[in-house]
């Protein structure tokens, strides 16, 4: 069961990552992120009420339902928060960056770093999501996941 919330949380952090910010406007995805940022918090404080309930009606163990819904709830708030982090730092730092040169520094346009640079925005954009995306989505799950669970 860890292995099968360990790649559904990957491919969510995926499409969130790589393919929702290209459909849905960022207005309503900064809305959904900060939603799920709420959502999850409120979660995460009345989990222990849940997992007594739950422990109460079913004959499991109470440390088992709260390690699940426990990590849960971590992959939750590190997939709303990495990806809110991506979404409005990441791209507006690359976007202020590129927008100073061409206001700034006109005369330097057409010289190597800021002329790469702005020629390959998207591809440097791409990298810069896939860093994050193994850096700090893949191993943040896992830790979560199966880390967890030693």
């Amino acid at each position: 069961m860890k292995i099968i919330f360990l790649i559904f949380f990957i491919v969510l952090s995926f499409f969130l990552m790589f393919k929702a910010s290209a459909m849905i406007e960022k207005k309503r995805l900064i809305i959904f992120y900060g939603a799920g940022i709420i959502l999850t918090i409120l979660l995460f404080i009345i989990s222990p009420a849940i997992v007594f309930g739950v422990s109460k009606v079913i004959t499991i163990d109470y440390n088992v339902i709260d390690k699940v819904l426990k990590a849960l709830f971590l992959s939750f708030l590190c997939l709303f928060f990495l990806n809110l982090f991506i979404l409005l730092f990441v791209e507006s730092l690359i976007n202020f960056l590129i927008g100073f040169h061409q206001t700034n520094n006109q005369a330097n346009l057409g010289r190597n770093p800021i002329k790469a640079v702005i020629e390959n925005k998207s591809k440097i954009l791409i990298a810069i999501k896939i860093i994050f995306f193994t850096l700090g989505q893949c191993l943040p799950y896992y830790g979560i996941w199966i880390g967890s669970y030693k």
